[in-house]
């Protein structure tokens, strides 16, 4: 019976002591090491060149939607406006993206320095007390740091390597955009004064304007290519990182086993006269007959 005991407690120390040193790598040695690896370090340079793509792209459609105003007769200034409006998705997404920094920039720290030894402090209190909520806390506590810690950067690298065509195509329109707005200032600016504006236009795009159609139907594809471009945008830096966190939780709870057990939140109370009701009645006719009887 002593060796048992012995055994017993020989075992929860074992445990406890590799929560211990699990809490104290993680707080002095990954913490420190792993925002300095190049894994993150190559993440966040995408994440900083995708908010100077955004901030350039919203410059553009600015210049654009400017550069149309200023033509003749107003016609085209519902395009102006379209181009204008479209500086709403730029903030959003330069938002995401400068969450997605902070995350990358302090968040493995926090999730490594904090977020980890909780859980390890939990699973120390599990392992003494067995207690099934500490147990949960200690498991939902990991999961979370291992999330804040890794959903970005993954998800920047994934990026990089499925939308790599996607990313391309958005550059070529930031260019055309920019091009189109260059185009539209030289020829209100100077040139032959003996030529329309759509003629010098025609110059420059080397492309038949002859009227306010052709420009329309220019500006109107690039304004297509704009929203294709947003979409994008939106995809790669906002949608990513929540495909890559419902992969890791996949990841995690198919490879690992990891559950997250949810105990009860009120115990069961027995109701009042469980007994007595389970004991059967006596039928008042049965006793009646039998008092006949006898």
């Amino acid at each position: 019976m002593p060796s048992m005991l012995s055994a017993k407690h020989a075992s929860l120390a074992i445990k406890i002591l590799l929560l211990l040193l699990a809490a104290a790598l993680s707080f002095f040695v990954v913490s420190a090491k792993l925002p300095e690896s190049k894994f993150v370090k190559e993440s966040l340079a995408s994440v900083e060149d995708s908010s100077n793509t955004v901030m350039k792209f919203s410059a553009a459609t600015l210049s654009t939607s400017l550069a149309i105003s200023a033509l003749p007769d107003d016609f085209a200034t519902p395009l102006a406006d379209n181009l204008a409006d479209m500086n709403t998705y730029f903030v959003a997404i330069l938002v995401v993206l400068f969450l997605e920094k902070i995350l990358i920039r302090y968040g493995i720290k926090a999730a490594f320095m904090i977020l980890i030894p909780l859980a390890c402090s939990a699973g120390i209190l599990f392992v003494i007390t067995k207690r099934d909520i500490l147990k949960s806390l200690a498991i939902r506590l990991c999961v979370l740091g291992l999330a804040v810690a890794f959903v970005v950067p993954c998800s920047t690298h994934l990026t990089n390597i499925v939308a790599s065509d996607l990313t391309a195509y958005v550059n070529d329109t930031i260019e055309e955009t920019e091009d189109g707005s260059d185009k539209l200032n030289e020829a209100m600016d100077g040139g032959a004064e003996d030529k329309t504006i759509f003629e010098k236009l025609s110059d420059l795009f080397q492309t038949a304007i002859n009227g306010i159609a052709d420009l329309l139907l220019h500006f109107q594809n690039t304004i297509r290519r704009c929203m294709n471009s947003i979409a994008i945008l939106i995809l790669t830096n906002c949608l990513m990182p929540l495909l890559t966190f419902f992969i890791l939780k996949w990841m995690l709870g198919e490879l690992f086993q990891i559950a997250i057990p949810m105990p009860p939140i009120r115990p069961t109370k027995r109701r009042r006269g469980t007994d007595s009701d389970a004991q059967p009645k006596s039928d008042p006719e049965l006793v009646s007959t039998g008092e006949k009887r006898l």
